[in-house]
């Protein structure tokens, strides 16, 4: 009885087996069929083996060191570029001094093109309005700069080179202010008062211009004559970036 059982369920197994791609051997062990294999590309297995393998497994951990290894460098890159933009901004801050004192001599421009006095005073104006609030400011900014900025060696010769420059210019200033205070005493034309005033401011803006392209740019802005020199004399060195 279990023989005949068992016959009957050889029988439907080898029944059923062509319908699902496999043949029954001596062992029954399941093989392949012509149609099952063919349907299965060489390509997919290849990208199987690469996808799995210990070869990609091992690229993947170069890849991720490689992006741990980049990191700290980007960091310290990132951080440079941040502190050079801020010294070079910072250069270009002294400057306010020698132009807030040069609008006095833009007087006779400022009233024939009010236009131009808006573009200089807007931005120039909360420093005046302080300026004017402590009479002192001025002159302890001064001082200020020239000792603990010009004579400190811990500061970078990039922000102390456009320091005293902006100093030097400032102390420029006080010549044209002799030639045009009262027209002295009326020994000078009205004309040639308006002139010396209105060549001052124009050659004050133009130095600064110059200095803050240059200092935005990452150049040291020393092609002015007799002041660049003497700022050379006064802190020594070339023209480049460090003592």
């Amino acid at each position: 009885m279990r023989s005949s059982a068992g016959l009957v369920a050889a029988v439907a197994v080898m029944g059923l087996t062509p319908s699902l791609g496999f043949s029954v051997g001596p062992a029954f062990a399941p093989r392949l069929s012509p149609s099952a294999a063919s349907s299965i590309s060489p390509h997919s297995s290849s990208l199987s083996l690469r996808t799995t393998g210990p070869a990609s497994l091992a690229q993947a951990q170069l890849h991720r060191r490689s992006l741990t290894r980049r990191t700290p460098a980007t960091n310290k890159l990132e951080m440079n570029f941040l502190v050079e933009g801020l010294l070079r901004v910072g250069s270009c801050m002294p400057y306010i001094l020698p132009m807030m004192d040069s609008l006095a001599y833009g007087r006779f421009l400022f009233q024939k093109v009010p236009l131009i006095s808006m573009i200089f005073m807007t931005p120039l104006q909360p420093f005046v309005e302080l300026a004017q609030a402590f009479p002192m400011l001025s002159f302890v900014a001064f001082l200020g700069l020239f000792l603990f900025v010009v004579r400190n060696k811990k500061i970078p010769r990039f922000v102390r080179f456009n320091t005293m420059q902006a100093l030097l210019l400032e102390i420029i200033l006080i010549f044209p202010q002799i030639l045009t205070s009262s027209n002295m005493g009326g020994l000078i034309p009205f004309m040639f008062t308006e002139f010396i005033s209105n060549m001052t401011f124009y050659s004050v803006v133009a130095i600064v211009v110059y200095s803050c392209i240059c200092n935005i740019k990452g150049d040291l802005p020393c092609k002015i004559p007799v002041i660049s020199t003497a700022v050379f004399q006064q802190i020594g060195g070339g023209a480049g970036y460090e003592d």
